[in-house]
């Protein structure tokens, strides 16, 4: 296992933080480089250029991140973190996304990024027989999808899209009765869901639609604050997952909010105890860590140091 570190937009911080978390690894968000906006997809050489000038400083840069047929826009709901894309780019297999989705697949592999965390946030449809409409979209882009991936060497690290509830909706849909089991179907304004590809069984159907050695998952905990249990999808997805994101929450949905890592419910030991079964060699990184208790509260940092403890005491085991 290696922690995996966002690029930052000056290379010298980015080489900087590698240097304080002890890492050589980095990852690129492909729509922060030039060429997206316009085009969908990063330009090759904006690309490079930064891969290798990271490069030149030792770091390793195997590993990219986007968000699923995001370009051009399609907003649909709002949430906190921005919005999700319209069920219609799936209804209508809209071309210029998909064609711009390929190009990106081919550009990272072109540079020699052979590991992509992709997030589907796409949002479920209320009406069932539509939210089925969806779902044959999907498969029908990710065949087309994943045999560019294959021919560019690049793994596919599929996130589902599973969110806590805001401060304030949260309040309001405990008090009003909302469930565990409301989550595929619950709306509320600034929340955006229901969410298409959002739990491990979405992601196990998709996943097994769809078989190529390209299409895997990024194995990340938040799942199980929607009930998974993670030492078995760890143990099931093995080779498949690509990538891992370490988060931590107080309960499940809809009561859970998001805190430091080893605040809250998740059982981390176990976690980590599956992957080293399974021999994972990937990045893993810790996200969505709450709020700072104080200012300039380095979460992330106090992430990474509760890890590698773990790591150090279930290898003891």
């Amino acid at each position: 296992m290696i922690l995996g570190v966002s690029a930052l937009t000056d290379v010298q911080a980015t080489i900087d933080r590698c240097k304080q978390l002890d890492t050589k690894r980095v990852s690129i968000s492909c729509p922060s480089l030039p060429g997206f906006n316009e085009n969908g997809y990063p330009h090759p050489a904006n690309l490079r250029e930064i891969k290798n000038r990271l490069e030149d400083k030792g770091l390793v840069v195997q590993d990219a991140s986007w968000r699923l047929l995001k370009w051009p826009a399609l907003p649909y709901r709002t949430h906190s973190r921005g919005g999700v894309t319209s069920p219609e780019v799936l209804l209508n297999r809209d071309r210029r996304a998909i064609d711009a989705m390929a190009r990106m697949i081919e550009v990272v592999g072109e540079v020699g990024i052979t590991s992509v965390l992709q997030i589907i946030d796409i949002a479920k449809p209320i009406d069932t027989i539509q939210a089925e409409a969806c779902w044959e979209g999907l498969i029908d882009i990710y065949r087309e999808l994943m045999l560019v991936a294959e021919a560019n060497g690049v793994g596919i690290g599929n996130h589902t899209l599973h969110r806590l509830l805001p401060d304030g909706i949260r309040e309001r849909a405990v008090a009003a009765g909302v469930r565990l089991e409301d989550y595929g179907s619950y709306t509320a304004d600034g929340w955006g869901g229901p969410f298409l590809v959002a739990t491990s069984n979405d992601l196990r159907r998709l996943v097994n639609a769809v078989s190529s050695p390209s299409n895997g998952v990024m194995l990340c905990t938040g799942m199980d604050f929607i009930g998974a249990d993670m030492r078995s999808l760890v143990l099931e997805f093995a080779d498949k997952i690509h990538c891992c994101g370490f988060r931590d929450h107080t309960n499940l949905w809809p009561m859970g909010r998001e805190v430091p890592l080893g605040k809250g419910r998740v059982d981390f030991p176990a976690v980590i105890g599956a992957l080293q079964e399974i021999n994972y060699q990937g990045i893993w990184a810790p996200e969505h860590l709450g709020k700072p208790r104080y200012s300039g509260e380095d979460l992330f940092a106090k992430g990474v140091t509760y890890i590698r403890s773990i790591v150090a005491s279930v290898s003891k085991i």
